[in-house]
C-alpha cells in the first residue's frame, strides 16, 4: 500500500529574485490536459513531502497558452475564477482484471476554485473542487471526491521570504494500485467490494534566505493519510499499517553561477512514522544539484539533483537501504509553440506484499515482528515521466507523453519483486475562447511485475486503456 506517486493538486511558483506573486490559475480545469481525471496509473498518497525551501519550487505543467489569460473576477480585495468541468470517460478495465476485463463509462463532474491575494510583500491563494463520478453498470465504483487547500507568501525585505501552505485531500485509489497480493497472485485491490477510500493532509513552511549570489533555504514539511477500511464480503481489511505520518526536514545552500542559474547542496532527514511499528523508518539523503529559475526570455526552469539516501528500519524482515537517489523537476519552453516537461524521483518506501489473518474476519497485518502469512518488506521507487505540448494552431494543442515506474522489493520476503508500470498518454485539447475549453485524454497503463513467486507473493500483470472526453468553462 506504499509505493507510487502522488502529486499535490497546487502548484506554487516562486521566482529567482524571491518574488511577490502567487497565481494557481492553472488549478482550473484538467491542469494542463495531463489526464488527470484520465487516470493516475498506479499512485498512492504516500509520496515524501517536502517544503518549498528554495528559490523555486515546482514546475507548473501548462500548455502553449492558445488563448489570451482568463482574468477572473474581483473579490474580496483578490482574484476569484469559478470553473467546472463535465466529463466522460471510458475505461475497458475497470478492476484492473487480468483475464476477466470488465469496461464501464463513467460520467464526471467537477466544481472548483481559486482566490489569491497580493499585496506589499505578500500574497496569499486559496482554491478547492469537488468531483463527483457516477459509473454506468458498476455503481459500487461511484466516488465522491475533493481538496481544499491554501498558500502564503511573506517577504520581510527583499532578501528574505517565507512560504507556507496546508491542503486536505479527500480520494479513492485506483484499482489495482495495491501492491498486495491474494491466493494466485491477484491484485487483493481488485477484488474489493468498493475502492478504498482515504483522507490526506500535508503541509509545508520554508525560510529563504538570500546573501548576495549565495542563498541559503530551510525547511520543514509533513503528511498524514487514513484509510476507510475495504471488504471483500464478509471479511475486512485492515490497512491501518498503512496510516501514519511523514514528517521531512530539509536544507539547502545554493551559489547563482550564472543568470537565472544556480549550483546547490542539499541535506534532508525523514521520519515515515506508521500505525503498525514494524513499518516505521528514518532515513535522510545528501545531494548536488543545479537549479534553473524563472525570469526573462528563460527557455528552462526546475532543478535536477543526485546523491546518496539511506533509510533504516525498525522490522527484522525490512532491508535497510542504502543507495543513490535522483529527482529532477523540469519545464523548458523550446519555442513559442513547444513546450516540455521531465519528472523524476528515486526514493525509499514500504510495503506489505500480502496480509495475515488477525481476527475472525479480518486480514491485515498488527504483529511485532510480521503477521503470519503476511509479507513486509522496504523497497525502492524509481520515476521518470515526461511530456510534449505542441500549439497547432491558435487555439489547438496537441500533447504526448509517458511515465515508468519502478517499484523494486527488497529482502528474502519479497523473493525478487519487481513491479513496472508504464503508462503513455496523448491529449488534444481545443480553446474557442478564454472560459471555454474541449479536451481528450487518453492513457494506457501496463503493470507488469516479475519475481515474487518463490515467496509466495508473486502478482498478475494487467493493462487498461482509459479516453476521456472533457468540457471546461471559466466564468
Amino acid at each position: 500500500m506504499r509505493s507510487a506517486l502522488f502529486v499535490l493538486s497546487l502548484a506554487v511558483v516562486v521566482t529567482p529574485a524571491l518574488a511577490q506573486s502567487i497565481d494557481n490559475s492553472a488549478a482550473l480545469g484538467l491542469r494542463g490536459s495531463d489526464s488527470s481525471i484520465a487516470g493516475q496509473g498506479r499512485q498512492q498518497p504516500n509520496m515524501q513531502p517536502s517544503a518549498a525551501s528554495r528559490p523555486f519550487d515546482g514546475t507548473v505543467i501548462a500548455t502553449p497558452a492558445a488563448t489570451a489569460p482568463y482574468k477572473g473576477h474581483d473579490f474580496a480585495d483578490g482574484t476569484l475564477r469559478l470553473g467546472i468541468t463535465a466529463a466522460t470517460l471510458y475505461d475497458d478495465n475497470v478492476f484492473a482484471g487480468r483475464t476477466q476485463r470488465l469496461s464501464d463509462t463513467v460520467f464526471i463532474g467537477r466544481p472548483e476554485f481559486s482566490w489569491v491575494k497580493q499585496g506589499s510583500g505578500y500574497g496569499v491563494g486559496i482554491d478547492g473542487y469537488v468531483e463527483g463520478r457516477r459509473y454506468v453498470k458498476y455503481n459500487s465504483e461511484d466516488q465522491l471526491n475533493g481538496s481544499v487547500g491554501g498558500t502564503f507568501t511573506v517577504m520581510p525585505d527583499s532578501d528574505t521570504q517565507v512560504i507556507g501552505n496546508a491542503r486536505y485531500i479527500r480520494g479513492h485509489l485506483e484499482r489495482g494500485t495495491s501492491e498486495i497480493v491474494g491466493p494466485g497472485g491477484f491484485l487483493l485491490s481488485t477484488a474489493f467490494d468498493a475502492p478504498i477510500a482515504y483522507d490526506q493532509g500535508a503541509g509545508s513552511l520554508a525560510l529563504n534566505k538570500r546573501f548576495d549570489r549565495w542563498w541559503t533555504s530551510v525547511g520543514v514539511a509533513g503528511s498524514a493519510v487514513a484509510y476507510k477500511d475495504p471488504t471483500i464480503g464478509d471479511v475486512n481489511i485492515d490497512l491501518s499499517y498503512a496510516e501514519g505520518v511523514i514528517s521531512v526536514v530539509n536544507g539547502r545552500l545554493g551559489y547563482v553561477v550564472a543568470p537565472q542559474t544556480s549550483v546547490f547542496m542539499e541535506a534532508a532527514g525523514n521520519r515515515r512514522d506508521w500505525k503498525v511499528g514494524i513499518f516505521d523508518s528514518t532515513g535522510y539523503r545528501t545531494v548536488g544539484g543545479v537549479l534553473f529559475e524563472q525570469g526573462p526570455n528563460a527557455r528552462i526552469k526546475g532543478e535536477v539533483w543526485a546523491g546518496y539516501m539511506s533509510q533504516a528500519y525498525s522490522g527484522i524482515s525490512f532491508q535497510n537501504i542504502s543507495s543513490w537517489t535522483y529527482g529532477a523537476s523540469l519545464a523548458f519552453l523550446f519555442t513559442d509553440q513547444l513546450t516540455g516537461t521531465i519528472e523524476g524521483r528515486r526514493e525509499a518506501k514500504e510495503s506489505a506484499l500480502s496480509l495475515g489473518v488477525i481476527g475472525p474476519t479480518t486480514l491485515g497485518v498488527n504483529a511485532a515482528a510480521c503477521s503470519s502469512g503476511a509479507s513486509c518488506v522496504s523497497a525502492i521507487q524509481s520515476s521518470v515521466s515526461g511530456r510534449l505540448d505542441y500549439r497547432l494552431m491558435p487555439n489547438l494543442v496537441i500533447g504526448a507523453g509517458a511515465s515508468f515506474v519502478v517499484d523494486e522489493y527488497l529482502g528474502t520476503a519479497a523473493g525478487g519483486r519487481i513491479d513496472r508500470t508504464i503508462s503513455p498518454l496523448a491529449s488534444v485539447k481545443y480553446f474557442p475562447t478564454d472560459q471555454l475549453s474541449f479536451g481528450f485524454d487518453y492513457r494506457r497503463v501496463n503493470y507488469d511485475p516479475t519475481g515474487g513467486w518463490s515467496a509466495g507473493v508473486g502478482a498478475l500483470s494487467y493493462y487498461r486503456n482509459l479516453y476521456l472526453v472533457s468540457a471546461n468553462g471559466k466564468f
